[in-house]
Formats: structure tokens, sequence, C-alpha cells
């Protein structure tokens, strides 16, 4: 990956205000080929954006608008971050309200459009965080429940049995507790298409809590879902998933260096 990051300079010297537009070319062998034991070859990526945060102690906030393209494909998102903050620093009401949509998509690999629910290794296509199973098929192994949260948001993995899709609009809502190590969540989408198994719906709702060291370890337990989630995704301990950042680890190295 080679990439650029241009920061726009605040004619104040204090301002809370960050602006960027950053470019990438991203190179990555084919992971569709790798799982179908042939010969991958490397495909070329491009991402663009432009971000726009505050970065205040108190009620910060985000908005990014990209783009991303290979050979196949076009897709463009909107993503904007708010925290409503209260008990002090750190903690608030987190909302996540992100849209995105497909505009050519030529590809017969499925994973390139939008994911509903949190990808995990093997639907990472530009090989993102660490994930032991990351070339394997099998949804029964513990790695099979580390994810990366981004696009739909969902928890409860339903990429496999609702697919990717052509668009997508999200909402999600994080909140911490007072002197509790606990945050609830709900999560909700709205999608091109439905499940197809007599759930005529393509809105999806999801409640429930997360426990662990925030940032960097998270354990979901989505316990309150919607009908067409519940018909594919069993029962609650089916549902629960983990998030492992070790690219925090690194920041914090970072920051103690510096």
């Amino acid at each position: 990956m080679v990439g650029l990051d241009l920061y726009f300079r605040n004619a104040n010297v204090i301002n809370e205000i960050n602006q960027k537009f950053y470019g990438r070319y991203i190179a990555a062998s084919d992971l569709y080929k790798i799982k179908l034991q042939t010969k991958a070859e490397m495909i070329s990526y491009l991402q663009a954006g432009y971000m726009i945060e505050r970065t205040s102690k108190m009620n910060p906030l985000s908005l990014l608008a990209s783009i991303e393209s290979s050979k196949s494909y076009l897709k463009t998102s909107v993503e904007f971050n708010y925290r409503y903050s209260y008990y002090g620093k750190n903690n608030g009401l987190d909302i996540r309200l992100f849209g995105g949509a497909m505009l050519k998509n030529a590809s017969l690999v499925p994973f390139y459009a939008f994911a509903p629910s949190g990808r995990g290794g093997p639907e990472l296509y530009l090989y993102q965080g660490t994930f032991p199973d990351r070339f394997e098929t099998s949804r029964e192994t513990l790695w099979s429940r580390f994810m990366t949260l981004s696009e739909g948001g969902l928890v409860s993995h339903i990429n496999d049995s609702l697919g990717y899709s052509r668009w997508l609009v999200s909402l999600s809502l994080t909140s911490t507790l007072p002197k509790v190590p606990v945050k609830p969540f709900i999560n909700c989408l709205l999608n091109d298409h439905t499940i197809g198994n007599g759930n005529d719906s393509p809105f999806f709702y999801e409640a429930g809590f997360k426990v662990g060291y925030w940032n960097f370890f998270e354990i979901y337990f989505p316990l309150v879902v919607s009908e067409n989630i519940r018909s594919i995704s069993g029962s609650i301990k089916d549902r629960i998933r983990i998030v492992l950042n070790l690219d925090y680890l690194f920041t914090i190295n970072l920051h103690r260096i510096f």
C-alpha cells in the first residue's frame, strides 16, 4: 500500500476542527481465488476520501466521505460519528450513521459489496487486522467469531445468509454506564434485499451489551434481535462475536515513545 494524507491547515493555531483528504493505492492477492485454491493474481484497489472531525474532549464528531474502486466495481459511502458526552471524559452516547451504495459492480465476488454485519477474516479482501482463519471457510471455529465492525455494523453474523448489499443504511447507538464496565448497544439496518426464507422485511435490528477493554478487546452479546435475524442466527450463544484490535497496542506504544 502507498498513500497520501493531505491535511488542511487551520487559520487559528488552536482549533478543534481538523480536515484532511487521503488517497490510497493497494495491491493485494485475490482472496477469493485463494479460498478456491486456484492461482491468485494481484488486484489493484484505489481509495480516496475526505474527513472532517472535531477532536474536543466533549461531544467529538467526525464525518467521512469515501470512495473505493477496482477493475470490476466502484462504491461510495458516508459515515458520521458523534458522541453526546456525559459522566465526564470518554463517556456518553456514541451515535454512528452509515450509508453506502455500489455505483458499479461487475464482479462475481460477493464480498466486494457492502457487508450488513461485521466482517470476519475470510471476508476482508484487503487483509485488514489479524485473523488466523483468514483462509478458512468453516464458521464453527472460535476464530470465526472474531470480526471487524464497519459498514452495516450489525453484530449478528448474517452475511452468509443475507449476502452482501448493493446499498444499505444503518444506525448504531452505544452508551456507557456509570461505574460499570458494560456498554449497551442498539443496531438498525435497512438494505436492498431480504433473506428470502419467508421473512420479507429488509429491515434488521438487534440490541444487547458488550464488555471488555474498549477499542482493544470487546465481546458483543446481541440479546434481542429481529425475527429475520433470529430465523438464521440460532440462540444467543451463536450470536456472540468478538473484536480484537492489535493495532491499539501499537498506537499506545507510539504515544509512550513520543
